[in-house]
């Protein structure tokens, strides 16, 4: 599997854990956490990459212009799932 394709699994799987459900995360947050997680699974390129790529086109997924990010709490464009119950 290359490097961009392992990526964007590794995005889909983040946003299917029940933990992010309903939350929004900003593109600097998301690839830090993205990295974090995947320890070297694949390079930081990709990654930034595929989250400029999903910000794009972000189906199934939505963004919104100005939510406060989960992690850093400011006020940016941040890319997450809908509401739990939505």
């Amino acid at each position: 599997m290359e490097g961009k394709d392992f990526a964007r699994e590794a995005l889909t799987w983040f946003f299917r854990r029940q933990a992010a459900a309903g939350k929004g995360y900003c593109a600097a947050c998301l690839i830090q956490q993205l990295t974090r997680r995947a320890s070297g699974a694949f390079t930081l390129a990709g990654v930034q990459a595929v989250v400029a790529e999903v910000f794009e086109h972000p189906s199934p997924l939505r963004v919104t212009p100005q939510e406060s990010c989960t992690v850093c709490q400011k006020r940016r464009r941040c890319l997450g799932t809908a509401s739990p119950g939505r």
